[in-house]
């Protein structure tokens, strides 16, 4: 999804107003979105891609619906038109990666793990 210059002022609107009421500093929040603060910066300022990830993070982090703040969600989730929802998953392994691949669906992991002989 491509977001508006207007989905970015209200989201820096968001953030100019909630941060004082959640006592945050922008380098603690942008820590949190695992971003240093230079990059949230330019993200807000419009010198970085807005993405849906980051979207998400932000008001999820803020304790906002999405849906509710940013312009252009507002309008796909009232027009009744196909919904694209992104998510992430993360795993740990208890080895060394080899190998990763995609197999239609799937992402296949394929790890060394070091057995120690008894």
């Amino acid at each position: 999804m491509e977001f508006s210059e207007k989905d970015r002022e209200v989201l820096y609107q968001t953030w100019m107003s909630q941060k004082s009421k959640m006592r945050l500093t922008q380098m603690e929040f942008a820590k949190k979105l695992g971003m240093n603060q230079l990059a949230f910066s330019q993200v807000l300022r419009g010198e970085a891609e807005l993405t849906m990830p980051f979207v998400t993070k932000f008001c999820r982090l803020l304790q906002l619906e999405p849906n509710n703040v940013v312009p252009s969600l507002k309008e796909s989730h009232n027009s009744g038109a196909p919904k694209v929802v992104y998510l992430q998953s993360r795993m740990t392994v208890d080895g060394e990666i080899q190998n990763a691949y995609i197999e239609g669906n799937q992402v296949v992991v394929e790890y060394a793990h070091h057995v120690q002989s008894s």
